[in-house]
């Protein structure tokens, strides 16, 4: 469902990438759903599900009585996501090739849901608006996205991870991304007619004393950015395979301390209201 030039890629890497992100993250997200009222029995929309973590994560809080229909206009990603759900014998889980901008307006879902995907779209206050067509008056729609501004590394004295975070956050700004729109979510929810929680959930993944599980992470997000990194005029490849193969490793495998494993995070979660256009 990305409007922009996405600037990480659509490879096995970057998918293996994104489940080993996902693995990091899920318990920041899983807090945030369970927040906004997700529970046993509900039936939920998965909006951008990718290789489909948070399907996974959405089907467990819901149980078998519940389910999840993740969607996703990369045709590749669903098919490893579906493969990866046989895999585990999930069956409350289904994934289909979609923008949700055109789900099937005839169904209606408890709640819509999605993890770092607004901040791909062109039109993210337009985008909430199409989505909670898909859910029923007084259902929820919740999202998880970045709010990537002064980088926490820099209070840590990681100066050289917060040069690389710096770096990515502009090329995707560069893309047409939106890093910073975690703090945008509650205007967002507002505009789009719905009633956002005053109180939006916000967070850090970090680790301590395990600066090489940091290391990869970063790493491989440079990696897959690489390409566009090199495009936009933003560095040369050798010089971000420098930073990343010997400063960043340097840096970040023997420290001690702890060290960030994500930007800050936004769960911002709002009802459809129970009449009135939104809840047409």
């Amino acid at each position: 469902m990305d409007d922009t030039d996405y600037a990480l890629g659509r490879t096995m890497a970057e998918y293996n990438r994104l489940i080993e992100q996902a693995e990091l993250i899920r318990p920041l997200t899983e807090r945030m759903f369970r927040a906004a009222g997700l529970g046993p029995g509900m039936h939920v929309l998965d909006i951008g599900c990718g290789a489909g973590d948070v399907s996974f994560l959405v089907s467990e809080i819901v149980g078998p009585q519940g389910s999840v229909l993740g969607i996703d206009l990369d045709g590749n990603a669903i098919c490893f996501a579906d493969e990866r759900r046989a895999a585990r014998g999930i069956t409350n889980v289904v994934f289909r090739e979609r923008d949700a901008r055109s789900v099937d307006s005839e169904r209606r879902f408890d709640a819509a849901v999605g993890r770092l995907i607004l901040m791909y779209m062109s039109d993210p206050t337009a985008a909430l608006r199409l989505i909670a067509q898909s859910v029923r008056p007084g259902g929820i729609v919740a999202f998880h996205e970045s709010w990537a501004g002064r980088s926490p590394a820099s209070g840590k004295d990681l100066l050289v991870l917060a040069s690389l975070q710096n770096l990515l956050r502009t090329t995707l700004e560069r893309s047409g991304a939106r890093p910073g729109i975690g703090g945008e979510l509650y205007s967002r929810m507002h505009d789009a007619g719905l009633e956002p929680e005053p109180c939006p959930l916000a967070e850090i993944a970090v680790c301590a004393g395990q600066g090489a599980v940091a290391y990869r992470r970063w790493a491989l997000s440079a990696r897959s950015m690489l390409p566009k990194i090199v495009e936009y005029g933003l560095g040369t490849e050798e010089e971000v395979l420098d930073i990343v193969e010997r400063r960043l490793r340097d840096e970040l495998v023997d420290a001690s301390g702890v060290v960030p494993l994500s930007w800050l995070m936004i769960g911002q979660w709002a009802r459809k209201p129970q009449t009135g256009p939104s809840a047409v």
